[in-house]
């Protein structure tokens, strides 16, 4: 069975990426306030009191702050930029037509009808 995928629905797609780069963008945020806390860590321990208070900020709200700015900013830009895919794939997809698919089927045979096969699409 041949397919072909005319038209994305932008919302759709707007919301499933939203979701996606939310959790992807708040994972790197804690990677980056793990980083960022080992950095002051290390900062304090050769700056002595000079970096001291530098470092707290580093090991305290910047940490914290990076990983939610992170989950909303890739949330949003990745959103941004995949509805825009979204709609360039709907415009070209006018143009040249659309990414088709073949999608092959069991051959099944029912209980009851062993004379007749017949194909199951799931």
């Amino acid at each position: 069975m041949n397919l072909e995928l005319r038209r994305i629905d932008i919302w759709s797609c707007i919301k499933i990426s939203f979701i996606l780069y939310g959790i992807f963008g708040l994972a790197i945020g804690i990677f980056y306030a793990i980083l960022l806390t080992f950095l002051g860590g290390i900062l304090s321990s050769f700056g002595g009191k000079e970096f001291g208070s530098f470092s707290g900020l580093f090991t305290g709200f910047l940490g914290i702050f990076m990983a939610f700015f992170l989950a909303i900013f890739y949330a949003v830009i990745g959103s941004i930029f995949t509805a825009i895919f979204a709609w360039l794939y709907n415009v070209f997809a006018k143009i040249a037509g659309g990414v088709k698919f073949e999608f092959e089927g069991e051959k099944t045979v029912l209980k009851g009808e062993e004379s007749q096969a017949s194909f199951k699409y799931e």
